[in-house]
């Protein structure tokens, strides 16, 4: 059976953390597409996710529509985004994920307070317990006690705040993971689109790698169209075939998926490029390449790209 995503919120929100777990993995491919337009290749645009999901998590009580919620979501995740880039700026730095996102209610709970609520801290207090006792203990700090600098955990912790920063982001990384496994891939339309579009892809790949686009062109619309992080390019599926796919192929240049995630109307796929001997900086070192669905074909398709290494510039 297929629930809704209202009926999803309604769930989680009486403590069925599965049900959470399967509406975040329901609109984790179109979460990480809208990060990746804010903040490119890199891992910025998955903390941007994985602090959505916990987010999401702590605030799944305060959403007003539940028919809402992948607006809700994605509006999290701009939020998100925007901090980041004020934080690269040297502006404001990331919030503490136990704000909210959106106006408060009045006499709202504390976290704890939600949390047993939701019937969910038996979860949380679960999942870190499993974690590292560094990580364990980074994580109480700046969730749950009363901490609300690095510069503090840094100082109670004695280590430097870079160390809390690296901690918290592997904190986030597993807690976003455990919640999603929660979910058990029990959603039939999140396991068989994962499973599909994984397969496809991969073969895809596969076939490219030895010399062949034909199944890569079979997924496009004639009139796909193709953009790159700052610019749009006219030409549809004849400019990937000839400008990109024939070039890339006469150049010997191969590119291997390391990772698919795939919802209803998005496809995310990750790849580390290989270059040939001759011309190691030919492509950069890895790519996330966004397909954007329309009538069962790729009509929008988005590309981002890692910086070179030094090692390709020399």
């Amino acid at each position: 059976m297929t629930f809704s995503d209202a009926e999803l919120v309604r769930m989680a929100r009486n403590g069925d953390t599965a049900s959470l777990g399967i509406l975040l993995d329901r609109h984790r491919a179109s979460l990480y597409a809208l990060a990746l337009g804010f903040l490119g290749h890199g891992p910025d645009a998955q903390d941007a996710v994985q602090d959505a999901f916990l987010l999401a998590l702590r605030k799944i009580g305060h959403l007003r529509e539940p028919e809402a919620a992948g607006a809700w979501l994605r509006s999290i995740v701009r939020n998100l985004c925007l901090s980041k880039l004020r934080e690269r700026q040297g502006g404001v730095v990331l919030a503490n994920l136990v704000e909210d996102q959106g106006p408060r209610e009045p006499h709202e709970s504390s976290v704890e307070e939600a949390l047993d609520r939701l019937a969910m801290r038996d979860w949380v207090w679960t999942a870190l317990s499993e974690l590292p006792e560094p990580l364990q203990v980074t994580a109480l700090l700046r969730y749950f006690g009363s901490y609300d600098s690095y510069e503090e955990i840094s100082s109670v912790l004695g280590v430097p705040v870079g160390t809390v920063k690296s901690r918290l982001s592997q904190v986030r990384a597993k807690l976003a993971d455990a919640l999603l496994e929660t979910a058990g891939f029990a959603h039939d339309e999140a396991r068989h689109l994962h499973d599909a579009q994984t397969r496809y892809f991969t073969e895809a790949y596969e076939e490219f790698n030895r010399g062949s686009y034909e199944m890569f062109a079979d997924a496009f619309s004639r009139d796909v169209v193709v953009g790159y992080a700052d610019s749009e390019v006219e030409g549809g599926l004849e400019f990937l075939i000839h400008r990109v796919w024939e070039e890339n192929l006469e150049a010997g240049v191969k590119l291997h998926p390391t990772n698919v995630l795939a919802s209803k109307d998005v496809t995310v796929i990750e790849g580390d490029f290989e270059n040939p001997h001759d011309d190691p900086g030919h492509c950069p070192p890895a790519t996330s390449i966004v397909c954007f669905y329309g009538d069962g074909k790729i009509r929008r398709l988005r590309q981002y790209y890692a910086p070179h290494t030094e090692s390709q510039l020399r």
